[in-house]
């Protein structure tokens, strides 16, 4: 009869230390998953910093170099549509001007940008990433049409022309 009651001890001690197994694989699994969004959404923030740097250097670096053109690439995470440029000399961005509706044209879809314009006549930013995450601005571009907006195809491919004082964009 002892040795009955020994093996039923074991037993439950054998359910209790794989229960207690599974708790921590579920915990190591949860801490990983946690870390690995926490590193992604990090990853993201880093290429906009990239980007917004990286269009600030070509800008200056093209602007006082007077019919200088450069092709322009900058990265942008696929989530993002695109990018609008404004100018604030032009009447898009003229408060007392009439809105001109832009918009972001793509091959699969068409979207509003008006609150953009609205922004620029605040002139608060005249560089836009849509969706609208971040603002930037760059009062030294021109942009001849008053706006334009450039599709997400993982890359936004830009024309930058010397003025002796701006920069002009353009699309590629």
């Amino acid at each position: 009869m002892a040795s009955t009651r020994n093996t039923k001890a074991q037993i439950i001690g054998q359910i209790f230390i794989f229960i207690l197994a599974g708790l921590v694989f579920i915990l190591i699994v949860t801490y990983g998953y946690k870390a690995i969004q926490y590193f992604i959404e990090r990853q993201e923030q880093v290429v906009l910093v990239d980007f917004r740097t990286d269009l600030e250097i070509a800008v200056e670096g093209v602007k006082r170099d007077y019919g200088t053109v450069r092709k322009v690439e900058l990265k942008l995470p696929t989530k993002y549509y695109g990018v609008c440029f404004f100018d604030y000399t032009t009447s898009t961005c003229d408060p007392t001007t009439e809105t001109t509706n832009p918009k972001l044209e793509m091959p699969s879809q068409t979207i509003n940008v008006k609150w953009a314009e609205d922004a620029c006549k605040l002139k608060s930013s005249n560089v836009f990433i849509v969706p609208r995450t971040q603002d930037f601005d760059l009062p030294d571009i021109q942009v001849d049409t008053g706006y334009i907006c450039l599709p997400n195809t993982g890359v936004v491919t830009l024309r930058l022309e010397g003025t002796g004082k701006r920069a002009k964009v353009s699309e590629w």
